[in-house]
């Protein structure tokens, strides 16, 4: 009886062998899968603190966009009205012209009529001269007032043009940041 409990004894002692050599590979797994479930979840925390970073970074971005959009806006609304005023400066400059104009054909009327009932005597000569200069001196500013018109309406031109390249471009960055969002 001896030698059957010694047997017995060797068979479960075997037999908790086994059972030690299956749960050392079942916990070797486990411990496998832990480790892997811990560097997927650091992964994960990983892109979550780039993916703020990027939203924080995308938000401040927005918000600088705004604010040069605003400054954009208002300098377009200025130069709007600033490209108004000259151009009704320029209609009253036109109709400045236009009197100047009717005042010179007013007196080359008045000459010609002088001129008929005078004859051509010295002193209608020297008055249509005076009257002439005149006219020549009148004619010589309202084209110098033209052109000094015409240059400033260039260069309003020239600003609104590039203020609203400007603008586009912006708009352009902006469409360009909200589809990447």
């Amino acid at each position: 009886m001896k030698r059957l409990l010694s047997t017995l004894l060797v068979i479960v002692t075997l037999g908790l062998c086994a059972v030690c050599v299956v749960q050392w590979v079942r916990e070797e797994r486990l411990r496998g899968h832990i480790a892997d479930l811990a560097k997927r979840l650091e992964a994960e925390n990983t892109a979550r603190v780039e993916a703020e970073r990027k939203a924080a970074e995308y938000e401040k971005e927005i918000e600088r966009l705004t604010i040069l959009r605003a400054e954009v806006e208002a300098k377009l609304l200025a130069t709007t009205e600033e490209l108004t005023a000259v151009g009704n400066d320029s209609v009253s400059r036109g109709v400045t012209l236009a009197i100047f104009l009717n005042q010179l054909v007013q007196t080359q009327t008045k000459l010609t009529a002088m001129e008929n009932a005078v004859g051509k005597g010295t002193e209608a000569l020297k008055d249509q001269n005076e009257s002439v200069a005149a006219q020549n001196a009148t004619i010589t500013k309202q084209n110098e007032l033209l052109k000094q018109l015409a240059n400033e309406r260039n260069a309003a031109i020239e600003k609104l043009n590039s203020r609203t390249k400007e603008f586009n471009e912006l708009v352009e960055k902006y469409n360009k940041l909200a589809k990447s969002r």
